[in-house]
């Protein structure tokens, strides 16, 4: 690893009540799906200033695509850069229709909003 690159922590989402919708997600999947995204996850962290489309893709206002395809499904986690060195994942979809929704984009924004405000209070612990 070159000395001026930072391995990013790539974190969960947790809710108040210690829940992670995107670890929910992600369990709801066939094992070899959810090694597929795992893997891509593991990836992302370790090569995230080199990854490009059709890896990821830029969405809006910070928010990030993690981008998967397999069979027929296109699995989609949203993140965000966070807290300096960390990839929050905050949503995860399975992406039906040519543009990620308007709705999960917004799951995705309210959930970074919450974190950091619980990361704030102290509520939820960075690892």
């Amino acid at each position: 690893m070159d000395k001026n690159t930072v391995d990013k922590k790539v974190i969960f989402y947790i809710d108040a009540e210690g829940d992670s919708p995107v670890e929910d997600f992600l369990d709801q999947l066939d094992e070899n799906a959810k090694a597929k995204i795992t893997a891509r996850i593991e990836f992302l962290g370790k090569h995230w200033q080199q990854v490009r489309r059709p890896l990821v893709d830029y969405l809006e206002d910070g928010l990030y695509e993690l981008r998967v395809q397999f069979a027929k499904d296109k699995v989609r986690v949203i993140y965000a850069y966070m807290f300096k060195n960390y990839i929050v994942l905050l949503h995860g979809i399975i992406k039906r229709s040519a543009k990620v929704p308007e709705n999960d984009k917004s799951i995705a924004k309210q959930r970074r909003i919450n974190f950091e405000k619980l990361i704030k209070e102290g509520r939820v612990k960075l690892p």
